[in-house]
Parts: structure tokens; sequence; C-alpha cells
């Protein structure tokens, strides 16, 4: 017997060798050289479904040829010393090769390497919340080896999409949800850094589209479903266009230490696109952080928890009136990668860069993640706060004006009696909380302003007066007057601060 330096003792006569002549040197070395060797692809794979089956009884993770490949460049280049040894370079890799939007890695290095097959068992979360499996080994020098597994919670069956294509090809996205899934939408991030939307044209839980790639460089392409927890990322997918894709992960760049350095990288990206610093807002900061620790207690990864709520509900409960409202969530191992996931979300990023968008709420709280390991939740919450005004009536009325005078249309007359009428149907709406108005409000005005042969009324509430830049009637030339109702009240439905409008128009 010979003891390999793992202390694993080998029976050397289970390899048989058939050579014409005894010649013992020449077998001791060929045999070492074979306890050196890796363990077979079909061995790797064998071992880590023996290690879910056993882990994780009753779920079945099937072998995923894209994570696969991605565990096999990522070792190659371990191996030959261009990728470092960490789950982030492993994730670079399953960027390049899968569609899979939040793959898990596992990273180990193990002597000698003809034990690699054992080290899987270690590298996949014992949670078991995957599906999906991939699995490569490469030797490293002095007898040791780098062992890679990814695994995928896979939700969507997403047809091929070539990771590199031709510059100004068209490339079809097609699909389907996965059971509890629903409302699929696309977002494209082109080289530029634009992020787009694309529509899809779905029927239940399939979709297909087409998209052009235009530009030279890196087209990031994301799919979203909306599910119980609210909109999640199913699809993301790295598409180079006349250009070949990285070679190497880039430079590891660490972000400022906690949610300041996470602040300042928010603050960059924003200014790279010429866009305002978002100013932080200490009860935006209290709902993210609100968020964060309960997703870190109920150990799940989701916009909407049974326990807290919507975005919207969370910042409703606060008193909080905003115009606009987005949120991020992120899950790493602390929150510059966290934060960092986020921005490679094309949906995410168009959060993070929306224009509308003017105060910043951040929040965080490390615990278990749903794999069953320790990790940090960040959560961001981006907002325009309702600001009031002395006068939204006026301000109302003005957008009207614009809105006729874009269309080429003449002026409405503002009318004092339409005013009160408006008025009196906007006070009675906001305090019954009632999106539609109670009576006839068109038969009131005539009533009251007999000169008139026709009118008709409408409502509306949301963040600012801009909103009525909707209204159907706003570009009917057979208008001549208008009456404004315009106050804030707060709504069940809507939320506090919020901005009632009626419209009457008559002729």
């Amino acid at each position: 017997m010979l003891e390999e330096p793992g202390g694993v003792n080998t029976i050397l006569a289970r390899f048989p060798f058939p050579f014409p002549f005894p010649f013992p040197y020449a077998q001791r070395v060929l045999l070492f050289a074979l306890l050196l060797a890796l363990p077979s692809q079909n061995d790797l794979e064998r071992a880590v479904q023996e290690a879910i089956a056993a882990a994780c009884p009753g779920r079945k993770a099937s072998l995923d040829r894209d994570l696969t490949r991605a565990c096999h460049a990522y070792t190659d280049a371990a191996s030959s010393g261009k990728a470092a040894l960490s789950g982030i370079a492993v994730s670079f890799y399953a960027s390049l090769e899968s569609a899979e939007p939040a793959p898990v890695a596992g990273v180990a290095t193990v002597g000698p390497s003809s034990r690699a097959d054992r080290a899987v068992r270690e590298l996949f979360s014992h949670a078991c919340r995957f599906n999906r499996v991939g699995v490569a080994a490469a030797l490293l020098p002095g007898d040791e080896a780098v062992v890679c597994t990814l695994t995928a919670d896979h939700q969507t069956d997403l047809a091929p999409i070539p990771g590199r294509v031709e510059e100004f090809d068209v490339v079809q996205v097609a699909g389907r949800l996965a059971p509890g899934l629903a409302n699929p939408r696309l977002f494209v991030t082109r080289p530029t850094g634009e992020v787009e939307e694309i529509g899809l044209t779905a029927s239940g839980g399939d979709f297909v589209t087409k998209i052009a790639l235009r530009e030279t460089g890196e087209h990031s392409i994301e799919v979203l479903a909306d599910s119980a927890g609210g909109p999640q990322v199913v699809a993301l997918r790295r598409v180079f266009a006349g250009i070949k894709p990285p070679e190497a992960p880039p430079p590891e760049v660490k972000l400022g230490k906690g949610l300041d350095g996470v602040e300042t990288a928010i603050a960059r990206l924003r200014a790279s696109r010429g866009l305002p610093p978002l100013e932080r807002d200490p009860v935006l900061d209290e709902a993210a952080e609100a968020h964060s620790r309960e997703m870190a207690r109920v150990k799940v990864f989701a916009h909407v928890l049974g326990t807290d709520g919507t975005p919207g509900d969370r910042l409703r409960a606060r008193g909080y009136a905003f115009r606009t409202a987005g949120e991020n969530i992120g899950l790493a191992e602390d929150a510059g990668g966290a934060h960092e996931a986020i921005v490679g979300s094309p949906a995410h990023l168009a959060n993070l860069l929306d224009p509308r968008h003017r105060r910043l709420g951040l929040g965080e709280a490390r615990g278990m993640t749903p794999e069953g390991t320790e990790g940090l939740y960040l959560t961001e919450v981006l907002a325009a706060p309702i600001v009031t005004s002395k006068d939204p009536a006026a301000d109302v009325a003005g957008v009207v004006e614009a809105e006729r005078r874009k269309k080429g249309l003449r002026p409405l007359q503002r009318d004092r009696t339409l005013d009160l009428v408006a008025r009196q149907q906007v006070d009675a709406a906001a305090q019954a909380d009632a999106l539609k108005l109670s009576g006839d409000s068109a038969g009131l005005a005539l009533e009251k302003v007999p000169e008139l042969s026709s009118a008709v009324a409408e409502l509306y509430v949301g963040g600012g007066a801009d909103i009525v830049a909707a209204s159907k009637n706003l570009g009917e030339p057979r208008w001549t007057r208008v009456g404004v109702g315009a106050v804030y009240a707060g709504s069940r439905q809507n939320g506090p601060g919020r901005l009632w409008v009626v419209l009457l128009y008559g002729r």
C-alpha cells in the first residue's frame, strides 16, 4: 500500500497495467502520476449529484451545461493565474456563459488533486434552494486542484441567446415563465449606458421579442416578471456585438465602506450621466433599513413581504407623500457587493438613473440568506417627495394652458363659476376618498352657467399638477372654458399628501 499525502490509503493493485515485461520503476512512476490526476468530469458530476441527493432529499438538481461551461472557464483561468480564487471571479464567468440571474458560486482548493470530487459536497448550500448545478475542476501547482460549483433556482426556460454576435445583428428573446410568475418585461442596457424597455409579445407564460443591437459593444438583456414577492429578475444575458467578450475578470474595485460608500457610488453614477446627486432622506433611510431587517428576519429576498407589504405600503405607513418612488434590493457579502449586483441589472440601473428621483434612502441588515449562508441585505429607496404649492389650482391651469399651446390650440378661458363647482366636487371626492365623481358634475356646471351648451368633468389624483397632461379633453378644440378645483388630501388608497384635481370643460 502507498499512503497519499492527505492520509488516504489507496490500494495500488486495483489499477491494472498491461506492461509487456516487469519494470517496477516504470510502474511506480505511472501509478503515482495517476494518483495526482484529477477525477474525470463524469466523476465530478456523479459526486455532486450524489452529494445533493444526500443533503437535499427529494430535491432534483439537473446538470446545467451553461453553468458547467462557466465553471470550466473559471477553473481554467484560475489554473493559469488569470482569475482569483473567489466567488466573485466565478460569478464573472457565469455572467458570460449563462442567463441565470443569480447563480450561487462555490469555490475551493483541495489537495491532493485526486480528491477534488470529495470537495464538491461542501460547495453548495444545504438550504437546497436550487434546481440546476454545474461543476468543474482544474489542476493547480503543488498537487492541488481548484473546484467550482454553480447552483441556480431556474425559473424561466429561455431559448439560447448567443453571447457574441456581429454588430447590428438582431437577436430573438423567447421563453416561458415558471408557474407563479406573470407579466414579463424586458429591459436592455446599451453600450452607451442607456436603459431601454423593449415591448414583448406575451401569451400566458410565453413571451417573445426581437432586439436590434444597433451599437458596437456589450448589451445587457434582462427579463423581469411579477411574483408573489413583487417584481423579480428571471433572466439576465450579456451579449457582445462586434467585440470579443472579456477573457478575464476586471480588477476588483472596492467601494467605500458601508452605506456611505454606496451613496458615493450612486452619486458618481448619476454624475456620469449628467444627473444631480440624490439627497439622503431620513424617512427613506428608516424605510430601507426596516425592510432590510425584515428580509433578514424572515430569510426572504423580495420587494413584497407578507409582513411589511409593498415599497409603496412602507412609505405610506410612514406618512411619506411621494410623486415617484422606486426600490432596489441586493444581497451579497457586503454593501458594496450588493450595490454592484444592483447596478448590473438594467431595471435596477434604470431606477438609479431615473431623472425624476430627488431623494435617497439606504438600509442594510446582516443575516442568513435563503440559501442558508450569511449575507448582507441592502435596500435602496429612491423617491421624489410631493412639494405642496400655495395655489395648486393655478399650477394645474398653467399645465392646461401649456399643453394646449403645444397642440396649437387656443387657450381656454378660466371661468370663476366653473372653478367654484370644480372645487366643491374635488372637496367631496377627497373627503370620500372616492376615485370617481359623485352626482352629475357636468349637469351642475350647466345649471350654474346657463350660457354653456355642454360640459364634461374629469377627476385626477396624483403627485403634482402635471397629472392633468393626460386629460383626454385637453386636446379637444371644441372647448372654450375651463374650471379648476385642486386640493391636497390624504387617501387610504393613494397615500398621504396627494393632489386631487377636478377639471370642468365647457362651451
